[in-house]
């Protein structure tokens, strides 16, 4: 998703206006639109501003160029050096080398996201409840 249907998204589920979130970041309605249809592009600080105001994390909002899985699996094979994702030995899923730098921090990570989702599972969190422990991440 593009970082403007983003903003959008969390804005909505947030129950904000444009012009809230204009008033929230110290902008103006238009710009707000502008960013959101995509006119203009978000430059970082602002999109820390945008997040803080959301109660989201930047990479809730950014746009990671995925629209299609052969991009989702490039972006995979960029993630085997750093963090050591890598495909499981049956191929249906992935695993983590330990021996990557950033693999610990990785590990961590999918284990929290696995606790949360088995919660929402077994009916603890309700959807947004979930979504928003996802954008906070």
């Amino acid at each position: 998703m593009a970082t403007g249907d983003n903003i959008r998204r969390y804005r909505k589920a947030k129950g904000l206006t444009q012009a809230q979130l204009a008033d929230a970041v110290g902008l103006t309605e238009g710009a707000i639109r502008h960013y959101e249809s995509g006119i203009r592009a978000v430059k970082p600080e602002l999109l820390e501003k945008i997040a803080k105001a959301l109660k989201v994390s930047v990479g809730a909002l950014k746009d990671y160029g995925v629209e299609t899985s052969q991009d989702l699996m490039a972006l995979l094979l960029q993630l085997e050096e750093g963090y050591g994702l890598v495909p499981s030995e049956d191929g249906m899923g992935l695993a983590i080398d330990p021996k990557a730098q950033h693999a610990p921090k990785l590990a961590q990570s999918i284990k929290s996201w696995a606790e949360k989702r088995a919660e929402f599972e077994r009916g603890e969190l309700d959807e947004d409840a979930y979504a928003d422990w996802k954008a906070s991440f």
